[in-house]
């Protein structure tokens, strides 16, 4: 994680023309503080933080940086690669990824509910715990609902082996049903050949899911975990695939 405090005092003292011993002098503490700072060797406290953003006239987000740490974090598209480390199941990689982002934004929402499923994902002692603790925390906080549906099934998954069965069915019942999933609605946002295009994704993709339904056993809570987050892989994008899916899927029915 980028320092930035250090450039920014360096840069505001010399916007306004002072010398690390002006500022040290304020600050009642030696130059040689104020030139560590500047060569983000060491960072000041809280309390010289503040003293630190009223002496040069911003706020403490702009001393800090704030701005900078978000640009540089989410630059180099954050999420995607946190998405790619979680389908190659390098999730130690991941979590620190994740954990080092949470120390500069500890309640940003998309950071924590990442979390919390590499953490159920890797599932290491103690995983499980802090990964329910992060949902209760996103599923508190959070107005998103992809994100609330999403946090709300790693939270089943991670507790229903604690469960009764029918409790565990009946808590199952409380998650989104298909039918008024984000995909279906969006089918109808488009018209014409924009419709058309959109559906045959979505037919692939449900095909998909219901050929490794009926194919290829009950699924892990790893698997569960993983597809809730990164969806369902290898969906084809060729006719004669799909088709395949689909009389496997008939054989299934048929018996």
């Amino acid at each position: 994680m980028n320092n930035f405090v250090g450039e920014n005092i360096s840069n505001l003292r010399h916007q306004r023309d002072i010398t690390q011993e002006e500022l040290a002098e304020y600050l009642n503490i030696s130059f040689q503080t104020i030139s560590k700072w500047e060569r983000g060797e060491n960072l000041p406290d809280i309390h010289r933080v503040v003293a630190l953003a009223n002496y040069f006239d911003v706020s403490t987000d702009e001393l800090l940086g704030i701005d900078k740490q978000r640009s540089a974090m989410f630059a180099n598209d954050f999420f995607p690669e946190v998405n790619r480390l979680i389908r190659e199941e390098e999730y130690g990689e991941a979590i620190e990824k994740l954990r080092s982002a949470k120390k500069v934004y500890s309640n940003n929402i998309g950071i924590n509910s990442s979390l919390a499923m590499a953490l159920a994902l890797r599932d290491e002692p103690l995983d499980g715990e802090e990964a329910a603790g992060l949902c209760r925390q996103v599923l508190g906080e959070v107005q998103d609902e992809k994100v609330r549906t999403s946090t709300r099934t790693v939270m089943f998954i991670i507790s229903k082996n604690t469960m009764e069965k029918q409790e565990a069915l009946l808590q199952a019942k409380r998650l989104t049903h298909v039918w008024d999933c984000r995909e279906m609605i969006t089918a109808e946002l488009y018209d014409g050949s924009e419709r058309k295009a959109y559906i045959e994704r979505l037919i692939r993709l449900v095909v998909t899911m219901l050929y490794q339904k009926t194919q290829q056993g009950k699924m892990s809570d790893k698997e569960l975990l993983k597809t809730t987050f990164v969806g369902p892989q290898d969906v084809p994008q060729d006719n004669d695939t799909t088709l395949k899916m689909l009389e496997a899927i008939k054989g299934f029915l048929l018996g």
